[in-house]
């Protein structure tokens, strides 16, 4: 028995290493895309704020600094009742003219905030184009005229931009990388193909859709009880037809998500659990068990060795072969990403604390039923992917 698990934590290993090399050679990426040219389509860039002072200030600057020309773009800001000083940093903003602030209505029964605030936001924008983007990333001034350039020639509705995701301290860098494992060892070439409808990728690092296909899918009325509506809008887009894909820009796009080990712990109680549902979910649940499995399987099977347990010399070395050639896919990615290589060899910490989170996010949901969030709670009965 521990022989077969072993073996297949082996396979898995060397497919996750191939799936990487087969992503990394196949994403697009945005540093590399001309700049959109020629009659340029208007560009609405629009922004959810709620308790952001730490960085929507620089997240903006960056934004209003764009080369792409300002008479075809605007930023828009739908502040959401902040109860921080997310205010006070509009205001130091609010003179330029690119950038225009609504004061967000409270969410009415049966929305969320985040998807309440963009709502607000998509009717008071005027572009042929939506670049939905949260309040704490930061953009090259070249990103959106090169995100705008690779749309236009691909002619596809709907482009989700992948960050680099910028760490501080320990927890942060051992824990963020498992969304980018997520994404690299796992299918995330097909979701720039046409099938299968359900796999697709979308964030809040920016989703940029054309106006025409948003409100043909319902806008974000259709997703006003969506926890993870970033994702689901992707998700919408590709079942619905319209050309979507997934473009790496870690070179011209940036965020740093959280803040230490319990905001992170804090962030993704609130959503996880809510990527379960359906067929994708049933994949991510499964996903899940054999990430977890394969991840603190042979890091065990070394362990009880190294003490003195008696085990098959094949058992050691296939323990030894799948735990290697993990974290030689894990430093691989963060070289080829600009990241430090060091937490490569956290992997199984990184894998057990996040088995614990997503526990912790489906009591959250089925048991206490609340979804927390920046001073508010939410029913989670009500809410869903």
């Amino acid at each position: 028995m521990l022989h077969a698990l072993l073996a297949g934590c082996a396979a898995c290993s060397v497919f996750w290493l191939v799936a990487l090399l087969v992503n990394l050679a196949a994403l697009p990426r945005l540093s590399r895309q001309a700049p959109a040219s020629g009659n340029l389509p208007f560009v609405s860039i629009v922004v959810p704020a709620r308790n952001e002072e730490r960085a929507i200030g620089s997240a903006l600057r960056s934004l209003l600094a764009q080369d792409y020309p300002e008479s075809r773009r605007e930023v828009i800001v739908v502040d959401d009742r902040s109860t921080d000083g997310t205010r006070r940093v509009l205001a130091g903003l609010e003179n330029d003219p690119g950038l225009k602030i609504i004061d967000g209505a409270e969410p009415p029964p049966g929305w969320l905030g985040k998807p309440h605030a963009l709502f607000q936001g998509s009717r008071a924008a005027r572009g042929e184009w939506l670049l939905f983007v949260d309040a704490d990333v930061r953009y090259r001034p070249d990103a959106v005229s090169r995100a705008m350039g690779y749309a236009l020639r691909e002619r596809t509705d709907f482009a989700a931009l992948l960050p680099h995701l910028e760490t501080s301290g320990f927890w942060e860098s051992v824990l963020m990388p498992n969304l980018l494992c997520a994404v690299f060892f796992g299918p995330a070439v097909l979701a720039n193909r046409r099938w299968p409808r359900w796999l697709a990728a979308g964030g809040g690092a920016g989703n940029l859709i054309r106006r025409a296909a948003y409100d043909a899918i319902g806008g974000h009325e259709s997703l006003r009880a969506s926890v993870i509506d970033d994702v689901r809008l992707a998700v919408m887009s590709k079942q619905a037809g319209f050309a979507t894909r997934t473009v790496l820009a870690h070179e011209l796009v940036a965020v740093r998500m959280y803040h230490g080990f319990r905001e992170v712990w804090d962030g993704f109680t609130k959503n996880i659990a809510y990527a379960l549902g359906g067929v994708t979910g049933f994949a991510f649940a499964g996903m899940s068990l054999v990430w977890t499995a394969v991840a603190l399987s042979p890091p065990a099977v070394l362990m009880a060795a190294a003490f003195g347990a008696s085990l098959p010399a094949a058992d050691v070395a296939l323990a030894g072969a799948s735990f290697g050639v993990l974290v030689f896919a894990r430093a691989l990615l963060s070289k080829a990403l600009h990241d430090p290589v060091w937490p490569s060899l956290t992997h199984p910490l990184m894998a057990a604390v996040w088995a614990g989170l997503l526990v912790r996010s489906v009591y959250q949901r089925l048991v206490r039923r609340s979804v927390p969030w920046r001073g508010r709670h939410f029913d989670a009965r009500k809410a869903g992917f």
